[in-house]
């Protein structure tokens, strides 16, 4: 081989070398890019409303479109089943609030945004003897401007909702719910009676009952005029005396306890015909029986439940308004705002953790709960009543948003009475409703432990 032939391979290989560590360099580089740009961060997320139709695809929309809008975190959801070791359609609410409580002592957060709504830190507090531990654990958003700003004012500006959670805003108060008599289109078939759905008096109420009460007079197979395997009739009691009270809020003792005795006197008459006996058993406080019940008293949320259990019986049932004093309005209707999602202080990611908080109290998923839930938010929103389409629900949801101006109360005769204060009185209401003692006895024993 020629001196000149040997030159030009040498000259091949050294460019060979060249270009060879040019490419690792390259390689190493683009590697070091894909790297830095990889999340770093991770937010977890510990879910609600897992089978709860489109709740459920609400939270996986916010859970794929923070991490869209924030390339440098990932977002870790689980829902409720996936953290506690369930069969992914039971009840988990005792293993979730048993989890919290440990957590909590603890003080060790395996999440960084969190369930927690008002009945799980009620349930805490009983636990830990201390109803306003969330002070201690949970961050509180109520001075942050971007907080309030996303807020309605009314939801903010009375006690009720924050003291659910011992007097903080630990998070978007973003679930709001009505409390409803739902009726079934089956029963007032078969009784030849047409409900009201909206603006129903207690004189209305009174005679649904004795048109049930004349039924199961002459038939055997027994309707049952208002179930109350989630809550009692003090739900509509409650909303009665309110209604009495009227639209202004604010009342004298004296004017409460003479609206109390005029909701009583109401109560005898009802009482003749036994509108709280329960004539079917029920598994748990969920389960619906669409042609056994006139009425079911319950939240609105509950319906989420029934279209998985009993789809064509849901179907069949329509909510109606709990009924108020002939000629009254109370100032709120009967429901809550609730906060479901809170930040513990000792989170892992907290700081990632409020960046998806702040997310969560946007117009934009304000408006999707509004239109996937079609029920009320306690955040602001862009959506008018007139767009919230011509279903049973969206047609109650215009109705009560009108009259109510989005004000709900979840109000017992005792915080009607006294507030936050703890004192304890028996009003002795089911005792009215059941007969078993008169409105004057009543309210003579009101009196006297005033």
């Amino acid at each position: 081989m020629s001196s000149k032939s040997l030159r030009l391979l040498s000259v091949l290989a050294m460019m060979c070398c060249v270009l060879s560590c040019t490419s690792e360099k390259t390689t190493q580089q683009v590697g070091s890019t894909l790297t830095q740009q990889q999340p770093h961060k991770m937010v977890r997320w510990f879910g609600q409303w897992y089978g709860e139709g489109k709740k459920e695809t609400l939270v996986r929309e916010m859970s794929r479109e923070f991490a869209f809008l924030n390339q440098d975190l990932n977002v870790d959801l689980k829902f409720a089943y996936q953290v506690v070791g369930i069969d992914s359609f039971a009840d988990p609410f005792r293993k979730v609030a048993d989890s919290l409580a440990r957590w909590v002592r603890e003080d060790r957060w395996p999440y960084d945004l969190v369930l927690c709504d008002k009945w799980f830190y009620a349930d805490v507090a009983t636990a830990l003897n201390d109803p306003d531990w969330g002070k201690e654990y949970l961050v509180d958003f109520s001075k942050e401007k971007w907080y309030t700003d996303a807020h309605k004012k009314y939801v903010l500006d009375v006690d009720e909702y924050k003291n659910n959670f011992g007097g903080i805003a630990p998070g978007a108060f973003i679930e709001g719910s009505w409390n409803l008599l739902f009726t079934s289109s089956v029963v007032e078939k078969e009784l030849g009676l047409k409900v009201k759905d909206y603006d129903m008096t207690i004189d209305d109420f009174i005679e649904y009952a004795r048109v049930v009460h004349a039924y199961n007079q002459t038939h055997t197979d027994k309707i049952t005029f208002c179930a109350t395997n989630y809550v009692s009739m003090e739900t509509i009691i409650n909303q009665l005396v309110l209604s009495e009270l009227g639209a202004t809020g604010n009342a004298s003792v004296t004017d409460k306890i003479d609206a109390l005795e005029k909701v009583y006197r109401k109560l005898e008459v009802l009482a003749q015909y036994k509108p709280d006996f329960q004539y079917h058993t029920y598994a748990n406080d969920r389960e619906l029986k669409h042609d056994k019940t006139l009425f079911h008293l319950h939240s609105s949320w509950v319906t989420m439940f029934w279209q998985r259990s009993n789809p064509e019986g849901e179907k069949l049932m329509r909510p109606c308004e709990i009924p108020s004093m002939t000629g009254k309005t109370a100032y709120a209707y009967s429901g809550t705002y609730n906060c479901i999602f809170v930040v513990p202080k000792k989170a892992k990611n907290r700081d990632e953790a409020i960046r998806l908080m702040k997310f969560i109290c946007s117009l934009d998923i304000a408006e999707k709960w509004e239109n996937y839930s079609k029920c009320p938010t306690g955040l602001k929103s862009r959506i008018s009543v007139t767009e919230f389409g011509s279903d049973n629900f969206s047609l109650f949801s215009q109705h009560v948003t009108r009259k109510f101006d989005n004000r709900l109360q979840d109000r017992t005769l005792s915080g009607i009475f006294f507030g936050n204060s703890q004192r304890s009185v028996n009003f002795n209401a089911l005792n009215v409703l059941h007969g078993e003692i008169s409105a004057s006895q009543a309210v003579g024993n009101i009196r006297r432990q005033l």
